[in-house]
Formats: C-alpha cells, structure tokens, sequence
C-alpha cells in the first residue's frame, strides 16, 4: 500500500515541476490558467457517399446541437438524420432549416442543398443516405456548445386542404361550401361545418336529429279527465330532456281548466296554462328559450288540473334530451 502511495505522490510531483495540475477527475489544468481546457466550439464534421451509407457519425457529449449543411444532394437521392444511444439501436430525429421564420415544419429527412440544425437528443447523431438515386452526395457540419436557436415569431397554420393550399399566419374558419348534402360521418369522427357557397354557415339548434323527441296528441286529445300523459320517458343516467316548443289548441270546454307540463310522474310544474271555456282560437304555437330542462333520466308529462266535462284539449310537444 505504502508503495502505491509513494509512486502517486511521486507522479503528482512530476506533474507540478512540469506546471501541470491534476485534479481527481484527471482533468489537467496550467498552474497559469486554473480552468480546464475546454473542447473547441464548432468541431467540424463531414461526410461524402455514393450509395446508401453512412455519411458520418458523431458523438454530442458537451455539445448542444449540431448544424448540418448538403452541400451536394445528388440526384434522386434522401438523407435522414438519425440519433441513438447506444450506436446500435438508430431513431429519426428531427432538425429546422436556419431560414425558418417559424412558419416551416422540422424535418427529418431531405432532398436538397440546404442548412439545417439539430438539437442534441441522444448522445450519437448519424446523417445517412436512405435511398440513392445518383450523383455524389455530400455533407458538412460543425458541433455547437450553444442550444439550437429557435425563431421567435410563431406562425399559426392553417389549411384549405379540400380545395386550396395551406394558408399562413391566419387560422382560418373551416367551412365546407355545399349545394348538396355531404356524406355522413361515422359517431365520434371529425367532421367539418357546412356553410352556402358564398360562406354563410348553416346552423341547426339545440341538438343532432338522433337526439331529438316529439310528443303527437292522440286522437280525440285530452278530454274530460286529470289522468297525466307522458310527453317522453327518462333520458338515461346523466341525461335531461328539454322541450324546445308546443302547440296547443281546444275545443269549447264545459270547465275551464289549467294544462301543466310536470317533471316527472305528478312532479314540479315546468309550465302551466289557462284555458278557459271558450276553448282557444286556433292553434297557439309557444316556443321556449331558454328550453324548459327536465331532471336527470326523468320522464316529463302534461296533465289537466281539472277535467274538462265536455270538449277536448290537443297538445304536441317537441325537444331533445342532452346533459
């Protein structure tokens, strides 16, 4: 033991009579200039290939990013860009062109001259030549300290894919121009809006078709009796239903009476009416907004408070049933 000592004792000697110190990471430093010596800034990279091979291969330990500039593409030919690990197991990564202005997607394969820049990812970073058309393909690049430089104006795209182009910097309203009706989509897909072909957008209240309900009067309507009629069943669990309207009308009445609209089976009145024994003129069209809203899976019935004697109340009903 004593032996090692010595000959650890006698090599930080020489070192310090050569004017070199080394610390216990082995990292070697000038007693005139106390720092470590760092690694240079802008190591250079390069690579040329004829085929489908790799252009070159480095390491990003210490490095931030690396820029990559195609100096020759060749013709017909792709370059992907590729980082891992352990050298063995290879995944895309992806870089910018130096003249995006945030409004160009990052790449991870090209097919031309041009700069682009990686940040570091993994410690390996590969250029390869995925398929080769023709001609000499060639790279160069430097290694960077300095994280990749992001623009900072972002620019939000959208797009006309349909019938147009993508369109920049404005987010644009979707709307499909239809003189006929489109082809439905399955439940739960994405669907665009319609609109007329000039862009006025077509717009149906409350609820999709499958959601809604109506309630038709029987023949004869409601005479002479207080028993309730059920407008609609319960909804399900965590759903209400909502009447969005109804019409009412009656013949001459022997007693006045009222018409209520209940939540539930003899439940909370929604609404009420009077009609008297004159009976109505015509048909009175009432429609509700906001909608009258049921409770959670419970059904909704109309009733007279009073039977009638003689003559006959008609009453429809229509809504939907939502949470």
């Amino acid at each position: 033991m004593s032996s090692v000592i010595n000959e650890t004792l006698l090599a930080i000697k020489a070192a310090f009579e050569a004017g070199v110190n080394i610390f216990n990471d082995g990292t070697e430093v000038s007693p005139r200039n106390p720092l470590p010596v760092a690694q240079t800034d802008g190591l250079a990279v390069s690579g040329t290939a004829t085929s489908a091979a790799v252009l070159f291969t480095t390491s990003m330990l210490n490095y931030e990013s690396i820029t990559v500039q195609v100096t020759s593409a060749g013709t017909s030919c792709i370059i992907t860009y590729e980082t891992s690990e352990d050298g063995l197991n290879w995944q895309l990564t992806s870089g910018v062109l130096t003249s995006n202005v945030g409004s160009t997607a990052f790449a991870t394969a090209s097919a031309t001259a041009a700069i682009f820049q990686f940040p570091r990812k993994a410690l390996l970073f590969r250029a390869r030549v995925l398929t080769y058309g023709s001609g000499t393909v060639s790279v160069v690049g430097s290694l960077s300290k300095v994280p990749v430089q992001y623009p900072a104006v972002t620019y939000i795209l959208g797009t006309a894919s349909e019938n147009g182009n993508v369109i920049s910097n404005i987010m644009p309203v979707g709307l499909e121009g239809r003189t006929s009706s489109k082809t439905s989509v399955s439940n739960a897909y994405s669907v665009r809006p319609i609109a007329t072909v000039d862009g006025r957008q077509i717009v149906r209240l409350d609820s999709i078709p499958e959601n809604e309900w109506s309630y038709v009067a029987a023949s004869g309507g409601i005479t002479n009796t207080t028993t309730a009629v059920p407008l609609t069943g319960g909804a399900g669990s965590g759903v209400r239903n909502y009447i969005t309207s109804l019409q009412v009308s009656s013949d001459t009445l022997g007693t006045a009476t009222e018409v209520v609209i209940r939540d539930g089976a003899g439940g909370a009145v929604l609404w009420r009416a009077k009609i008297g024994t004159a009976g109505t003129v015509g048909i009175q069209d009432i429609r509700f907004h906001p909608p009258l809203r049921g409770s959670s899976n419970t059904l909704l019935e109309a009733a007279c408070v009073t039977a009638t004697g003689t003559g006959s109340i008609y009453l429809n009903v229509q809504g939907y049933k939502a949470p």
